[in-house]
């Protein structure tokens, strides 16, 4: 009996390490698809004297990407609970890595776009496979820490990309994008160490029985789960909506109120700093509150400095301090929104929800830069700009709030 009682126990504790071993490779994986999709927010000035364009199409250029990413979180994540989170994922980071390096050829606005549009969509499989492929290795009471530490590293690789950025913005925006695809490539025998999960579901490949609907989307909406999905949909759609428009337009806000290309750079390293911390924050609070509670209050507090950010536009400190509160409260809340996603959806249909998820939030994302264009082009004062952002960041803490109502109260593993 106590032999076997050790060997319960060594097991468990190889099982543990290798959880927290899977956790730092996704970290690490997660970091570097932040960095890819925001390198585009943080050389616009650059690319666009280059390519001679204009807000509107600095705008397109951004909803390219986030488009890809909406529809390859949709098909990749329904392709993920079929055949597997770990071959999605990994042809997921090769093209992804593929698409990066050919953007640093492009030489027209539309090839440019194209590419983006490629990036994304491999992007968004990577994380529709990542997410429940990370929560599935954690038993159900650290689920939601271990997913949010993982999607630390989606701000993290902004703050450290844009960080590099800055220092090596003399080289040129094509070598930069240059340098991201290699590192994105180099990443693929990384992603090789991860093991696969879904061969455990209640789902599995290859069942004569399962039905041609289960793990789709249909599901999502049925099972007494249609307002908690329409809901969740709406909080993440608003909440991406304005960290997106935030990441994108804030450098370039930053550059046209006359601060310089370095300044502007800090101004989206510093936003993504502060959602750093504030998700670090939260997963000690959502240890004691929930996740549900925190987010909800998190993002409330945040609606509130946004609306104020427009006000701090006279001074580089001033600027700073609210850049980095908004990152604090609203990126940070952010942060937690994958591990919501998992607590809503049993695992034979967990990569489909994520996926779902994902693109809500993608849609969100993607009009996001388009509704800030837009209301550059049309002159709108930073202080009105600012107050109107900080309305979608109200209706996402009350969405969440009452999704924290709604949710199903058991979620098989």
């Amino acid at each position: 009996m106590e032999v076997a009682s050790d060997t319960a126990f060594q097991f468990g504790v190889n099982r543990s390490r290798r959880s927290w071993a899977l956790l730092g490779v996704s970290f690490v994986l997660v970091m570097i698809d932040g960095y890819d999709l925001f390198i585009v927010s943080f050389v616009a000035p650059l690319i666009a004297k280059d390519l001679h364009l204009n807000f509107v199409s600095i705008g397109t250029v951004f909803a390219a990407g986030l488009a890809g990413s909406m529809a390859g979180g949709l098909l990749l994540g329904h392709i993920a609970d079929r055949v597997g989170r770990r071959p999605t994922l990994l042809v997921s980071l090769a093209t992804a890595g593929v698409a990066t390096l050919l953007c640093s050829q492009a030489h027209s606005l539309g090839a440019f776009v194209a590419l983006r549009l490629l990036t994304g969509f491999a992007l968004g499989g990577l994380l529709a496979a990542i997410v429940p492929l990370v929560a599935e290795h954690f038993p159900p009471q650290r689920r939601s820490a271990a997913v949010t530490v993982m999607f630390i590293g989606y701000p993290l690789g902004a703050v450290v990309g844009g960080a590099i950025t800055a220092l090596l913005i003399a080289q040129g925006w094509r070598n930069l994008f240059l340098g991201a695809g290699v590192v994105t490539l180099l990443l693929v025998p990384i992603g090789l160490l991860l093991r696969e999960t879904l061969s455990a579901s209640d789902a599995s490949i290859g069942d004569p029985h399962r039905s041609p609907w289960r793990g789709s989307f249909v599901v999502l909406f049925t099972e007494g789960r249609l307002w908690t999905t329409v809901t969740a949909s709406c909080a993440i759609f608003c909440l991406l909506l304005v960290t997106y428009l935030l990441n994108s337009w804030t450098p370039l806000i930053a550059a046209r109120s006359g601060f310089n290309p370095q300044t502007a750079a800090w101004c989206g390293v510093l936003l993504n700093l502060g959602g750093v911390v504030g998700a670090l924050t939260s997963t000690l609070l959502v240890t004691r509150f929930g996740v549900f509670k925190v987010v909800t209050w998190m993002i409330a507090g945040g609606s509130l400095a946004v609306a104020l950010l427009g006000y701090l536009y006279g001074s580089v400190g001033a600027l700073y301090s609210g850049l980095a509160v908004i990152g604090l409260l609203v990126i940070g809340g952010q942060q937690n929104a994958p591990a919501i996603s998992v607590q809503l959806y049993p695992q034979r249909m967990r990569s489909t929800g994520v996926g779902w998820q994902f693109a809500a939030g993608r849609f969100g994302s993607i009009l996001g830069p388009i509704i800030g264009g837009r209301l550059l082009a049309a002159n709108v004062s930073v202080q009105l700009l600012f107050v109107l952002i900080a309305i979608p960041t109200l209706l996402s803490a009350v969405s969440y709030a009452v999704v924290g109502l709604l949710r199903p109260k058991e979620v098989t593993s």
